[in-house]
């Protein structure tokens, strides 16, 4: 095989790198995946341990590599405490510089990075494409603009290819992040609707993202290019429902009024001296209530792009696979 064609995965072993790898692996494509775990659980034997952070472990997996997909990444960290002091500019920022800098000593062609909406903001007004400005909220968030703008640096300088794909929300099988929480809540009877659910949402299925990255893996696409990725927008009331059908659950009847779950919020983090968990609430429900969608025509356009799965489909898969690991 032409070294031009190998590909490198870096965090093989996460929810969206392992997605990946295996579909890479079933077109028959060369493939060299790694993650700072000494073992995989990928049926994949070109398997090599690096950490991100130890660009010195990161060198010697970039030879004869002529693709490499930046999966690797901190997202979630749910635990207010753990994520007040996560490192997430460490492993978003640094050890993308890391990995992207030995990509371009290695003569590597192209540098896909695996980046977020996030970028834009918590939430928008309307539907974004990539024109609108980034205004990056959180340590997450401004870790993944940062990446971003590492990347392109490097890549200008080196010239190697690079392609930024900003993804909205993932989920499906092994979901780490919200549209679980979210399926918890509902599947223990604990959630309760805040407002109507009629803003809208954008959400892509893992097995669709993995599709666009190896779509762009195939293509000659050349130059410094940035993609939104998603499925087309849904409301809110569309997942919370598509997920109480799923696990047979009833939802409740009544709701309570945004405006006025909002202004409460918001009172009280401003009047009570415990402002960084109350104004987390706000900022949480202030989420919640708002648009988060985004526009993917152009990498739609470009790559000649759908995506497969439905919303009730990816819905249904995720919540079998949560069944499964209940019983």
């Amino acid at each position: 095989m032409n070294p031009s064609d190998n590909i490198l995965i870096t965090g093989a072993n996460g929810f969206l790198g392992s997605e990946i790898a295996n579909q890479a692996a079933a077109a028959g494509l060369g493939i060299r995946a790694t993650d700072r775990q000494a073992v995989s659980n990928l049926s994949i034997a070109n398997y090599h341990q690096a950490d991100i952070l130890d660009i010195s472990s990161v060198k010697p997996i970039m030879q004869s590599i002529g693709c490499v997909i930046h999966a690797a990444g901190l997202a979630h960290v749910f635990n207010k405490s753990k994520a007040k002091n996560a490192p997430f500019k460490e492993i978003n920022e640094i050890g993308t510089a890391n990995v992207a800098q030995a990509a371009a000593n290695a003569g590597v062609k192209r540098f896909i990075l695996i980046s977020s909406v996030s970028v834009y903001g918590p939430f928008t007004k309307g539907i974004y494409d990539e024109s609108m400005p980034c205004c990056p909220e959180g340590k997450y968030a401004e870790s993944k603009y940062q990446a971003e703008q590492r990347a392109v640096e490097i890549a200008k300088t080196s010239g190697m290819d690079l392609v930024i794909i900003r993804l909205a929300t993932l989920y499906g099988e092994d979901d780490p992040g919200n549209v679980a929480r979210l399926m918890q809540a509902i599947d223990s009877g604990r959630f309760i609707w805040v407002g109507i659910g009629s803003n809208r949402k954008s959400l892509l299925y893992k097995g669709d993202a993995a599709r666009a990255v190896l779509v762009v893996v195939q293509s000659s696409a050349s130059g410094i290019n940035i993609y939104n990725v998603s499925a087309p927008p849904c409301t809110m009331r569309d997942v919370v429902e598509g997920l109480a059908s799923a696990l047979g659950r009833r939802l409740p009847t009544w709701h309570i009024p945004a405006s006025l779950t909002l202004s409460i919020a918001e009172m009280f983090s401003a009047v009570i001296g415990r402002r960084d968990r109350l104004g987390h609430v706000a900022a949480t429900l202030r989420k919640w209530l708002a648009d988060d969608a985004y526009d993917a025509g152009k990498f739609e356009k470009a790559f000649n792009f759908r995506t497969q799965t439905n919303l009730a489909e990816g819905l249904q898969r995720e919540v079998a696979w949560y069944r499964r690991i209940s019983q």
